[in-house]
């Protein structure tokens, strides 16, 4: 009940300003004397609802510096990504498809003994005690189930905490063990074209990376890791999350509470990153970062003021993705304190 009130209270906060046309505010202006200081390479979009109130590029796609960077470019989202993920074993759960109490190893074949024990859950909350990747260029979801194999529990499952992407790695497997089709398949009808994102895609060992991937991301071939996405496509996610085309809200908001192992209060219990309520509990914003290694991406969705921003980059800096975050929330205040 008190987390159906957080919600509650946010959406009331939010219907009034939304309501609202936004006003002439030039977002970009806030932020360029940054971009310009920081040398940003990479793509910003702010939206609200389905209104794109900012989308520019700045900087090049190619490490000579000859193509210039444009919104179709494509950008690993790093661990954003793994959202992908959550959200289809949750979308195969509202289906009855899977319990989160189930094994892994009813659905993933020849797994270690010790990882009988790992649920569905645990995958879920990085609490199932796999170890962590041992990275090779050009990785396969095939060396990632050999890992597995080979290597030794770090914990008991359900009694600590690793971040580690061979969680993902078994989402995507047990996708595949119920619905009979590849990962990239399945997220390209199930999420892709659900949500409208018209660029995203799964790479497969089969199929080369697109020409408009910007180069600094790490050459991987793995089930549930290897996706491609503009920003653009990340705010039409973010709000196919919300509009309960992915998903219903409550499955979201019964995703966000419940953490007790990784050591930080707010970071969400499934894999959407982190959240963040007032004093009443009401929630504020939710907010997802990544990497992968030059790649970096911020998803911030503020749920006072209705606004989703987006900011992907190649440039192998992140604190400069959270100034930029941080100049075009100003931005926003202010328009809302005009708008009250």
């Amino acid at each position: 009940m008190k987390l159906l009130l957080l919600f509650l209270n946010a959406f009331l906060l939010i219907l009034p300003v939304c309501a609202k046309e936004a006003l002439s505010i030039n977002y970009w202006d806030s932020i360029e004397k940054t971009v310009q200081e920081t040398g940003f390479n990479g793509t910003i979009v702010v939206g609200r609802g389905d209104q794109v109130l900012l989308h520019k590029s700045a900087g090049y796609a190619d490490p000579a510096k000859t193509i210039p960077l444009t919104a179709k470019h494509l950008f690993s989202p790093g661990s954003v990504g793994k959202e992908f993920t959550t959200v289809s074993i949750m979308q195969l759960a509202a289906k009855n498809k899977l319990k989160y109490q189930d094994s892994i190893a009813k659905y993933v074949d020849a797994l270690p003994v010790w990882a009988n024990n790992i649920t569905i859950e645990h995958i879920l909350t990085h609490t199932s005690g796999l170890p962590d990747v041992k990275w090779k260029k050009g990785i396969s979801t095939a060396d990632a189930i050999q890992q597995i194999r080979q290597g030794t529990p770090a914990f008991e499952p359900g009694a600590g905490y690793k971040y580690t992407n061979l969680n993902v790695v078994v989402r995507a497997l047990i996708v595949e063990s119920i619905t009979g089709k590849s990962y990239a398949d399945y997220v390209d009808s199930s999420i892709f074209k659900v949500a409208g994102m018209t660029h995203a895609f799964h790479q497969t060992e089969n199929e080369q990376a697109s020409n408009t991937v910007v180069s600094g991301d790490f050459p991987t071939n793995m089930a549930g890791l290897t996706i491609y996405v503009t920003p653009l496509d990340l705010f039409k996610f973010e709000n196919a999350l919300w509009n309960g085309a992915l998903l219903s809200t409550d499955q979201l908001k019964e995703a966000l509470p419940g953490d007790s192992l990784s050591g930080q209060t707010n970071r969400a219990y499934f894999d959407f990153g982190k959240f963040f309520v007032d004093d009443n509990d009401a929630l504020l914003s939710w907010e997802h970062d990544g990497s992968n290694p030059s790649h970096h991406t911020i998803k911030h969705h503020d749920f006072i003021s209705g606004n989703v921003f987006i900011l992907m980059s190649s440039d192998g800096n992140k604190s400069t993705l959270y100034k930029l975050l941080n100049e075009l929330k100003a931005s926003i205040s202010e328009e809302v304190n005009l708008q009250i």
